[in-house]
């Protein structure tokens, strides 16, 4: 019996202290890979890897997606549209400083954009009512993380739902 709870103490005490990672980190047993250093800029590769970052540069000019494989993606817009006399898009998404939102319509003269966070809570609420042209967000006052981002009409109907996600 004794022997029991020091078993049960000591597991609780294991997933406690070695279970409550933030992140999972991929990895790769792989059968070819290599490194090189050529004028001070170093690259390693693994045959096999799936993506596993990107780094940009600042204004976004040159993307490095390490891995060989692009197995990875994400799902961003949540639903469909309930109406088809509009086309809304948003752009880029993953973003970092910036979105875009386009909505052509010959009938919506205005839009609605909220974000919230993913507790539920308004961080960004802005009516835009000239629709000529794509309208730019902002995003540098998010934390990178998760968002959901509602487009509606300005009589309050919700056009479209999307995932946002700031890195």
């Amino acid at each position: 019996m004794k022997r029991l709870i020091f078993t049960v103490i000591i597991s609780s005490i294991s997933v406690l202290l070695f279970g409550q990672n933030d992140t999972i980190s991929s990895y790769v047993v792989a059968s070819a890979g290599g490194d090189t250093t050529v004028n001070g800029v170093s690259v390693s590769w693994t045959l096999g890897e799936v993506a596993i970052e990107t780094i940009a540069t600042s204004d976004s000019s040159i993307i490095l997606t390490q891995g060989f494989q692009q197995g990875y993606f994400e799902i961003t817009s949540i639903g469909e549209p309930l109406s088809n006399d509009f086309e809304l898009k948003i752009y880029p998404n993953p973003a970092s400083e910036y979105i875009y939102i386009d909505l052509t319509s010959k009938n919506i003269k205005s839009m609605l954009v909220e974000i919230y966070n993913m507790e539920g809570k308004l961080v960004y609420n802005k009516k835009y009512e000239s629709l000529s042209g794509p309208s730019q967000i902002s995003l540098n006052g998010l934390n990178s993380n998760q968002y959901i981002l509602r487009v509606s009409e300005s009589s309050g109907k919700v056009l479209q739902t999307f995932k946002l996600i700031k890195r």
